[in-house]
Parts: C-alpha cells; structure tokens; sequence
C-alpha cells in the first residue's frame, strides 16, 4: 500500500529531461547544464556534475585478522589531511565488490575474499547521480605494498573500534560517507555482540 502511494507521489512529480549540453569540462570534473519540463508545463535549468565520467565509487569499511580497522590519510582539498576509510572508484568492467577489494589492495596492500554490500547513497542529489557504495570486508590480511596512482600519497595505519570512535569524537574523519560507515560498523558490531550472547 505504500509502495502505490510513492509510486503515484513519485509519478506525479516527475519532469522530462528536454536537453543537456557539456557547460564545464576540467577533466575530472565536468558541469552540464540541464533543462527540464516540470508537471505544471514550466520549464527549468538546472547544472550537474560528472566526477571521473560519472562512475560509482565504494567506501570500504575492512576489518583485518586483527580485529583492527584500515583508516588512509591524504591530502584533500585545502590542504585538508583526511582519515578515511579506503575508498575509491569503480571501474566500467568491474562489479562493486572486486573494485572495492582492488581499492583497498592498492591503497593499503590488504586483500580479502570476504566482502558485502551494506548500503548506497548519492551523496549529493541536487547535482549528481553517482551512487557511493559502502562495503564491509572482512577478515583482511597484508600481502603487499600499496600500489597508488601517480597522484595519490597516501598513508594508512590499523585502529581499533574505539580508536576510530575518536576519530570521529574529534572530526579527524568528516566526510559525511565515512561517518555513515562508521555508524553501520557499530550496528555490525551490535548484532556480533547479540549473537554471542545467545
């Protein structure tokens, strides 16, 4: 019954795309601008932007053999050093797993053979349409050296479920797709606990 009353909501609300020209190309970034027909017959301009040519990406939450947690520190924007969990994105040939466990192998030179799903965002829908992946990996152990691109410097050390609670405590991670994570590790973490209880 719910699902009808979207649908009906959702239909009733949905304009027709009439046109889409490139207005910005900077090579990773790129700005189109789009015209849409609304319900009510008006039209509207709106811009979207297309990062890497518009593909998905994963966050990858990963656990190693140690029960500790991967977090990588970069340089972002601003001079901004970021803790994150690794991340990166997916490429056309790939599905979602095996670019997250290729992600996580370069950054950090960590593999696994244990990895779902967990949830997908878009994390900013007023201008993109790119999904973000959140992936947990379990049971992940070093095999080699980080392997990054020739634009990428990139360190990484191992935290435990309360270091990365400071992290978060003290804004060290602040990405908004790095704090969803982290909350559904606690849920994970939650339902483990339950379940050895029992």
């Amino acid at each position: 019954m719910i699902k009808d009353r979207i649908d009906k909501i959702i239909s009733s609300t949905k304009g027709e795309l009439i046109h889409k020209k490139l207005a910005f190309d900077g090579g990773f970034i790129k700005v189109f601008e789009e015209c849409y027909k609304l319900p009510d017959g008006r039209l509207i301009n709106k811009e979207s932007i297309s990062k890497n040519d518009g593909k998905d990406a994963a966050i990858i939450i990963t656990r190693t053999t140690e029960d500790k947690y991967l977090i990588v520190f970069q340089n972002r924007i601003n001079n901004i050093v970021s803790a994150e969990f690794p991340s990166g994105y997916i490429e056309p040939f790939e599905d979602v797993l095996t670019g997250a466990l290729r992600e996580v192998e370069e950054e950090t030179g960590y593999v696994s053979n244990s990895a779902k799903i967990i949830d997908s965002m878009i994390p900013n829908i007023g201008t993109e349409s790119s999904k973000i992946y959140i992936v947990y990996v379990d049971n992940a152990v070093k095999k080699s050296s980080q392997k990054l691109d020739s634009d990428e410097y990139i360190n990484y050390d191992l935290f435990s479920f309360d270091e990365l609670k400071y992290l978060i405590d003290n804004q060290i991670i602040q990405s908004s797709g790095n704090k969803l994570a982290f909350y559904h590790l606690k849920d994970i973490i939650h339902e483990e606990e339950k379940r050895s209880h029992k």
